[in-house]
């Protein structure tokens, strides 16, 4: 009992110790579900498997390297001129409030946004090494993505290697909660990428519909936050309203009933749909962990808290409530 206790005390401090290459590995294996997902459905089309995967490798690089060769310049400064104005109208809203009498910070500047920053001396003392920090989320990314290579184009490797670390007579068990817990992420990745793919056409078809400027870019990142389970989709309505804000009143009132149309959409359409490809996450569950996982790892636990609870979830559920509790509380009704 001693030994196990202190394996666990000491899996936590490694785990809190090194929690960003934990997730950058989680990451990984969530973009190889994906990879696996649509390698899957390739196949139905008639593709052997390593086409399949292929096509999929070929088509990722493709949406990474053609919107830069093309339009990357002219969209990341359009990015920038969009940030600028959402700081600019959230800076004229501070102004109001504080004529009204209410303590809020006048301005936001420069200075704020990078005292939210860490200070870059802290961590690089030369050129070589401020270099390389510059560079180390681009490196990240490329390492989670080849990482996502490697483990979609040979899963069967890594998931044979996990179980043959468990006793003889455990490991037929091991593998079937592996194969669980890999199909529950899965799952949860099609089901959020339906609601990614409706959130974007949606935000985007209406915001270009009332006028907006910048309608791509605004409806691609309520996309891009509707990843993000219950504060994601706050966030991209804030950014929108404050984007219409600056073609006046009238337009951001249009912006807010929009977003309103958008959590109609997402509650009554999206979010069913997502459902029906996994089991719904408690909302209770999901807000805790994102605040937790926020608080204890920063940005990367933050959006990854849900799909690490996904996955949990399967694990606490097939190994301690099905095998040591014998299952879960049977309905009464």
């Amino acid at each position: 009992m001693a030994a196990i206790v202190l394996g666990l005390v000491l899996l936590v401090v490694v785990f809190a110790r090194a929690s960003s290459a934990f997730f950058l590995i989680f990451a990984g294996l969530l973009i190889a579900a994906i990879f696996c997902g649509l390698a899957r459905a390739l196949q139905r089309l008639g593709l052997p498997r390593p086409a399949a995967l292929g096509l999929v490798y070929l088509l990722t690089f493709a949406l990474i390297i053609v919107p830069v060769a093309w339009g990357g310049v002219t969209l990341v400064q359009q990015f920038r001129d969009l940030l600028s104005g959402v700081r600019d109208q959230a800076n004229q809203l501070l102004d109001s409030l504080s004529q009204m009498g209410l303590p809020v910070q006048r301005e936001i500047n420069s200075g704020d946004l990078q005292s939210l920053l860490p200070d870059p001396s802290g961590f690089v003392s030369s050129a070589g090494q401020a270099l390389f920090g510059a560079l180390g989320g681009l490196g990240n990314f490329f390492v989670v993505l080849f990482l996502a290579i490697f483990v979609s184009w040979q899963p069967k490797l890594y998931r044979d290697g996990l179980v043959s670390l468990f006793p003889r007579e455990k490991r037929a068990r091991v593998g079937e909660v592996l194969d669980k817990s890999a199909h529950s992420l899965l799952m949860w990745v099609a089901g959020d990428a339906v609601s990614m793919a409706l959130i974007f056409s949606v935000s985007w078809a209406g915001l270009w519909l009332i006028g907006v400027n910048n309608a791509f870019l605004l409806g691609l990142q309520a996309g891009v936050l509707a990843f993000v389970p219950t504060l994601g989709a706050f966030v991209a309505g804030v950014i929108i309203v404050l984007a219409a804000l600056a073609q006046g009143v009238d337009m951001a009132l249009w912006a807010l009933g929009l977003y309103v149309l958008l959590q109609g959409i997402e509650s009554n359409i999206a979010q069913p749909i997502a459902q029906r490809y996994t089991s719904a996450l408690p909302p209770a569950l999901t807000l805790s962990t994102q605040v937790v996982f926020g608080l204890l790892f920063g940005l990367l636990g933050f959006v990854l808290a849900v799909p690490v609870i996904a996955v949990v979830m399967t694990l606490v559920r097939e190994l301690y409530v099905q095998d040591v509790l014998g299952g879960p509380v049977e309905d009464a009704s």
